[in-house]
């Protein structure tokens, strides 16, 4: 590596870390220390037991189904924006500062309303995804995409944030849980069930 890109990225990294210092103690400075810290711990304990710790696994007359749930997402975000209307009657009060306020109200866009609008998005746009596992095949529905499988032709699967199916003929084909409102546990689980599938063939 040149000497010029080994100052050029030094340079780039000291920007970043300034501004981001900027960022943390301009933030600290308008909310607060003590409301970031219990603000940060509601949303992050939201999005842990609603968001991931809720699975959707049905099992019914010999088929898995796996559904995710839209209500936890949903109480999720409302939680979130409860947070987000918290902190700005925070910088809603007269005595504030104008630049203190300009730079909340671009937080509060930045870092809560954008995300809020993004999940709601995704809520509705995933809301009738699904994976059904039975004892010969493996079927998805993906918004427009959909696809079914005989088990006895897959020879493996990999897991992740997606779940790729590996073929005897060589080919492959994955489904996009990544954007099918699936959360950690949901992956798991379901790449658990159908190799328990794949065993007994």
């Amino acid at each position: 590596m040149k000497k010029g890109q080994i100052i050029l990225g030094v340079i780039i990294f000291l920007v970043i870390f300034t501004l981001f210092s900027y960022l943390i103690y301009k933030t600290w400075v308008v909310f607060g220390f003590w409301t970031l810290v219990w603000t940060g711990l509601v949303t992050t304990l939201s999005g842990t037991i609603l968001g991931q710790l809720i699975g959707s696994r049905v099992e019914s007359h010999g088929k898995i189904i796996y559904n995710p749930k839209e209500w936890p997402k949903f109480i999720n975000i409302i939680i979130c924006a409860l947070v987000g209307y918290y902190l700005f009657t925070i910088i809603s009060d007269p005595n504030i500062e104008k630049d203190n306020y300009y730079f909340g109200i671009c937080y509060l866009i930045l870092l809560t309303a954008l995300p809020i609008i993004w999940a709601i998005y995704k809520l509705i746009r995933d809301r009738n995804d699904f994976v059904e596992i039975d004892d010969k095949f493996i079927s998805y529905k993906d918004n427009e995409k959909s696809g079914k499988f005989e088990i006895s032709k897959i020879i493996k699967i990999e897991g992740g944030k997606n779940l790729t199916l590996f073929f005897n003929d060589e080919t492959t084909h994955i489904i996009a849980l990544s954007q099918m409102n699936f959360n950690s546990i949901d992956l798991i689980s379901l790449t658990k069930d159908i190799n328990s599938r794949l065993k007994k063939m």
